[in-house]
């Protein structure tokens, strides 16, 4: 009886639980050579989270990653760890993009907006 006790209070103690709040994703360029992702992470505990400063911290990240080009096609997640009886959580912010060099970027913007306003409009 014992174990089955202190096996069922040390699997309340140690699991976890994790959510996703939000994801998004912008344009995804032609030129997927240069992948560059970043990542940041803040503990809570008990709930109390006075900012969301961290999150700064990825796009600081990103720019570094890709300083003579323009990133895009970043897809965001904002993810929420739990731990310990969620007395303890983790928020977790990740994103990923294309390092594009910023010529080839401008060329992509200026046919894609070339694209779009040769197409027929509808009345």
């Amino acid at each position: 009886m014992k174990r089955a006790l202190l096996l069922a209070l040390s699997s309340l103690i140690f699991t976890n639980c994790a959510s996703l709040n939000s994801v998004s994703l912008t344009s995804i360029p032609t030129n997927r050579k240069n992948a560059v992702s970043a990542e940041a992470r803040k503990t809570i505990f008990l709930g109390f989270n006075f900012d969301n400063d961290f999150v700064d911290e990825v796009v600081e990240d990103l720019n570094k990653k890709c300083p003579n080009g323009k990133i895009s096609g970043i897809l965001t997640k904002d993810e929420n760890y739990m731990y310990f009886l969620i007395f303890v959580w983790q928020k977790r912010i990740t994103a990923t993009g294309y390092c594009v060099p910023t010529t080839n970027a401008n060329k992509e913007d200026n046919n894609s907006f070339k694209r779009a306003s040769s197409q027929p409009t509808e009345s």
